[in-house]
């Protein structure tokens, strides 16, 4: 078998990182320009929901797409999307027309383009860097966007309390273009699925709108989303793996959502320092991310997983009862520190388990569950907030996870998680081939 060529993995590094970095600018300069037209919290909520709420729904519809078409033409076109999306509030407002559904709207398409840009990623790195990098390979993809959030929070910020959201924005268009020039010059076929290389060496069109009824079209089409879910049949653990991020998610978006709010009310601090209580959260995360790097192959994921979701909940209601600026970024510091416990070790699991030809299927079925609370977590945290404070919502969306963390502590399913060899395999077959 012919090695992985080195440059087609580090352009796929580069253009995620690049578009990482734009999105740490455009979330803060939309939830800015929100909160600066009508200082509601409900809106900033409702602009969670305009992006969660697309971007759901396309992780369950799309996911053949990304094993059906080129990975690097897939998310070439997905940056393209968003950078159009992003521009009509930018020139909305340099010609003083803003107005609020401009923002929704780019909401809207920001989230379906993130919805496929993610899972193609994940899909292509087995083929880029072979499946024997296990955790490594995921770290250092993990590695490289919490590298863009560390530097693209703060530098967000800095930009809007100087120049203004709308200086932050056009970066986080430039920053799109750049990643759609990377994607471009990956090779024209990257990681398609195995029918789909099989039908290129016939002559076959790899397209999923080929020349065939439609009915038979939408059947084929829904088979491959439920083979999607059949991976969890076959790992219930994974299952289980999944609703507890879900969990873990819909607390963090409405924490994340609430933060120029928290900013602002609780801690009295501008942009700039808004900024930075995002780029510490992704400092703790890159050193989270070298520990789990430097660790290798860990054992007991159990421990280590569920030991993270508490200590991410437990920080989340601590940050209810600060108002300390150096210590809510102490808090955000330990929130990212132990993030990675749970993430890195969760897409390492997947690396394993799943066959090539499924990865694009399964990780966009992955991040339907994983994100399936998501909307709604962002949509409470400005109904909650507004009608009993920002305390409260901290509360809330630490103690949700952590006691579903603590009640799971004597489960024997996720005892299975300790080594990948001990995880069940339909009919006694390997991983590699489940």
């Amino acid at each position: 078998m012919k090695k992985p060529s080195r440059s087609p993995y580090r352009l796929l590094l580069g253009a995620v990182g690049f578009s990482s970095f734009g999105d740490a600018f455009g979330l803060l300069a939309m939830e800015w320009l929100v909160y600066e037209l009508t200082g509601s919290k409900l809106a900033m909520g409702t602009l969670a929901l305009c992006a969660g709420a697309p971007e759901l729904m396309l992780r369950l519809l799309g996911g053949p797409l990304v094993d059906r078409i080129p990975k690097g033409r897939l998310m070439a076109s997905l940056a393209v999307l968003r950078l159009v999306v992003v521009c009509l509030p930018l020139v909305m407002g340099m010609t003083g027309q803003l107005q609020l559904w401009h923002l929704y709207a780019a909401a809207v398409g920001t989230g379906a383009c993130s919805a496929l840009f993610v899972p193609a990623a994940l899909a292509s790195l087995p083929a880029l860097t072979g499946r024997k990098k296990g955790v490594r390979a995921f770290a250092v993809l993990d590695g490289v966007r919490s590298g863009a959030a560390l530097i693209g929070p703060a530098a967000a910020g800095g930009i809007t309390a100087i120049w203004g959201a709308l200086a932050a924005l056009g970066i986080d268009t430039v920053c799109y273009a750049v990643s759609v020039i990377l994607l471009l010059m990956l090779p024209a076929t990257l990681s398609v699925s195995a029918s789909a290389e099989r039908s290129v060496q016939v002559g076959q069109s790899v397209s999923p709108f080929s020349h065939i009824p439609v009915r038979s079209m939408l059947a084929r089409y829904l088979g491959e989303i439920r083979e999607g879910f059949s991976f969890y049949r076959h790992y219930p653990v994974m299952l289980l793996v999944m609703l507890l991020v879900s969990i873990s998610n819909m607390g963090s978006a409405a924490v994340w959502t609430m933060m120029v709010p928290y900013g602002q009310e609780m801690l009295r601090q501008d942009a700039a320092a808004i900024g930075l209580l995002s780029t510490f959260s992704s400092l703790g995360t890159v050193a989270g991310i070298g520990i789990v790097a430097w660790m290798g192959e860990i054992r007991h994921y159990k421990r280590w997983m569920l030991g993270s979701l508490s200590l991410i909940g437990l920080m989340y209601m601590a940050m209810a009862f600060t108002t300390s600026y150096p210590l809510a970024l102490a808090l955000v510091l330990l929130i990212g520190l132990s993030s990675p416990f749970f993430s890195s070790l969760s897409s390492s699991l997947y690396g394993s388990l799943v066959p090539q030809e499924m990865q694009g299927r399964v990780n966009t079925i992955r991040y339907f569950i994983g994100g399936s609370l998501q909307p709604v977590g962002g949509f409470l945290g400005g109904v909650v907030s507004h009608a009993w404070g920002l305390p409260a919502l901290f509360l809330a969306a630490g103690g949700f996870p952590l006691i579903c963390a603590l009640s799971l502590m004597p489960s024997r399913l996720l005892n299975a998680l300790n080594t990948v060899s001990s995880l069940p395999t339909p009919s006694g077959a390997s991983p590699e081939k489940a």
